[in-house]
C-alpha cells in the first residue's frame, strides 16, 4: 500500500469515527445509563473530551489555507450566525455557558469547512454512509442482544433507542440514514449497491421500532419532497405555472379540513392535540421570548432548569430541556435577529439545491444536499437541532454547514473528481 493510499485510509477511518462520535451513538447511551443526568450549567466533561476528539481533524485546514479562506469568505452568512451567537455573550443570562457553546459551534462550522475543501463529495458521502451503517447495524444488534439498554422503559415503554440516548434520536438518525443509503445505492454499482439497500431495510425497521413520530414523518417526508421536486422538473416550462395554481387550489381548501386531518394523524401516531405537551410549553415560552424579542437570552443560556430563565416555564408546564421547536429556541436564545438569520440559511440552502436538481440530473451530492436541508427544516419544527453544539445534535450542525458551503460552489463541479 502506497503512502498516499495509507494516508487516505487513515483519514477515512478517522472521519467515520468522528461522525459516529458526533452522532451521539454509544457514548451518550453509556453516559446516561452509568453517570446519570448532565448538569446544564456545569456541562459535561465527557462531552467536551469527545467533541475535542471528533474535531481534531480541523487541523488539516492548514494544508488548504487558500481554498479554506475563499470558501470561508463566501460563507459569510454562516459566520454571521455563529458570530451573533458568540456576540450574545455580552448580554447572556449565563455568559460562561454562551461562550463555551459558541466556541463549540465555531468548531462544528470549521469541520464542515474542512469536509468541503479537502474531500470530494462522493468521499464524504461514503464516510457518512459507513458511519451511519455502523450505528444502524449496532442498534439492531443491541435491540436483540441488550434490550435493557436498547429498549426504553417508562414513559416510552417498548420504544427502541438502539445505541442512542432516546427513541427520537434513533428515529431522526435512521431517517437521515435512509436518505444517505438511498443516494449511495443509486450512485454505487453491484455489491455495494446491494449493501446500501440492505442497510436501508435495517434503517426502516429501526424507524418503525423507535415509535418516533418525528422519525416516521421524516422517513415519509424526505422521499415525498424529492419525488415532488423531480415531478416538477419533468413538467414543461409552460405547464409549471398551471401546476402551481392547481396545487394552491387544492392546498387552500385543504386548510379548512386540516384540523380534522391533524387530529386523526396524531391519534394514529399515539399523540394528542397538545403534541405530547408541546403546545403548553410553546405558550409558556413565547411571552418570555417577547420580553427580549431582538436579542434573546444568549446562546445556550435559556434552558438551564431552575437556575435559568426556563424556571418560569417549568413552573407552569413541565421540566423540558428545550422548546421542542428549534425556531422558537433560537428566538429565545438569539432573538429574532438570530432566528431569522438561521431560517433564511435553511430555506436558502434548500432552494439552492432544489434549483440545482432542476438543472442537473443524477448528481448524488445534489440529492443529498436537498434531502439534508429538507430534513433540517422539518426536524426544527419539533426538535431544537439547528446550531446545536452538544454531542449528538452537533452532528446535524456539521452536516448543515457542509451542505451550505457546497452550494457556494458551481453545481456542475459538485461531483468534480479533483481532490
Amino acid at each position: 500500500m502506497s503512502k498516499k493510499s495509507l494516508r487516505h485510509s487513515i483519514e477515512f477511518a478517522f472521519h467515520v469515527l468522528a461522525f459516529i462520535l458526533l452522532s451521539g451513538a454509544f457514548v451518550t447511551l453509556w453516559r446516561n445509563k452509568t453517570l446519570g443526568n448532565i448538569d446544564p450549567v456545569e456541562g459535561d466533561p465527557v462531552q467536551r473530551l469527545l467533541l475535542g476528539l471528533a474535531y481534531m481533524g480541523i487541523g488539516l485546514l492548514v494544508f488548504h489555507p487558500r481554498r479554506a479562506g475563499q470558501l470561508g469568505r463566501k460563507g459569510w452568512l454562516l459566520w454571521a450566525l455563529v458570530g451573533w451567537a458568540l456576540l450574545s455573550t455580552l448580554w447572556s443570562a449565563a455568559p460562561e455557558i454562551t461562550l463555551r457553546r459558541s466556541l463549540a459551534a465555531v468548531l462544528g462550522l470549521l469541520y464542515g469547512l474542512l469536509l468541503a475543501v479537502r474531500y470530494r463529495p462522493e468521499e464524504v458521502l461514503r464516510m457518512l454512509g459507513t458511519a451511519l451503517a455502523i450505528v444502524v447495524v449496532a442498534s439492531l444488534i443491541a435491540v436483540v442482544m441488550v434490550p435493557d439498554w436498547a429498549i426504553m422503559g417508562f414513559p416510552h415503554e417498548g420504544a427502541w433507542q438502539g445505541v442512542l440516548y432516546h427513541k427520537n434520536a434513533l428515529g431522526r438518525l435512521c431517517a437521515l440514514a435512509l436518505a444517505v443509503f438511498w443516494v449511495l445505492a443509486r450512485a454505487e454499482r453491484s455489491c455495494r449497491s446491494v449493501f446500501w439497500r440492505v442497510a436501508m431495510l435495517i434503517a426502516g425497521i429501526l424507524v418503525l421500532g423507535s415509535r418516533s413520530a418525528t422519525g416516521l414523518i421524516l422517513a415519509l417526508a424526505l422521499p415525498a419532497g424529492w419525488w415532488l421536486l423531480r415531478a416538477w422538473s419533468r413538467l414543461p416550462g409552460l405547464l409549471r405555472p398551471a401546476a402551481g395554481s392547481l396545487a394552491m387550489a387544492v392546498f387552500i381548501p385543504g386548510l379548512l379540513v386540516l384540523p380534522n386531518i391533524v387530529e386523526s394523524v396524531l391519534e394514529f401516531l399515539g399523540r394528542d392535540l397538545t403534541l405530547t405537551g408541546r403546545t403548553p410549553l410553546w405558550l409558556a415560552s413565547i411571552p418570555l421570548a417577547l420580553e427580549r424579542p431582538l436579542l434573546g437570552y444568549g446562546y445556550g443560556a435559556f434552558w438551564l432548569g431552575e437556575r435559568g430563565p426556563s424556571a418560569a416555564v417549568w413552573a407552569v408546564t413541565w421540566d423540558a430541556s428545550h422548546a421542542h421547536n428549534g425556531y422558537l429556541d433560537l428566538w429565545l436564545e438569539l432573538g429574532l435577529i438570530g432566528a431569522g438569520l438561521a431560517f433564511v440559511l435553511v430555506v436558502l440552502t434548500m432552494v439552492r439545491y432544489a434549483s440545482a436538481a432542476l438543472q442537473f440530473k443524477d448528481i448524488p451530492i445534489i440529492s443529498f444536499g436537498f434531502l439534508v436541508s429538507l430534513l433540517i427544516f422539518v426536524i426544527n419544527m419539533s426538535e431544537a437541532i439547528l446550531l446545536e453544539s452538544g454531542l449528538a445534535k452537533a452532528f446535524y450542525w456539521v452536516l448543515f454547514a457542509y451542505v451550505y458551503l457546497l452550494t457556494l460552489q458551481k453545481p456542475a463541479r459538485m461531483n468534480d473528481n479533483e481532490p
